[in-house]
């Protein structure tokens, strides 16, 4: 479970292309949502999107 609130909106855009991270670059590749979004989308005929919505992060996944 994430409790991490909104995504601040300059960046909401960019959070699924690869090589994207907040993190500190010893923390993170910048791959997970990345690759997330290839694997729905490619292998599962799905799609994958986020928004902010009352406060939180939503992260929608259809199949």
């Amino acid at each position: 479970m994430n409790n991490g609130g909104e995504v601040p909106e300059d960046i909401i855009n960019k959070v699924f292309d690869p090589y994207f991270t907040t993190k500190d670059k010893t923390r993170g590749t910048g791959m997970g949502l990345y690759m997330a979004k290839v694997i729905i989308e490619k292998n599962m005929n799905g799609t994958i999107a986020m928004r902010n919505s009352d406060g939180w992060c939503e992260l929608r996944i259809e199949l």
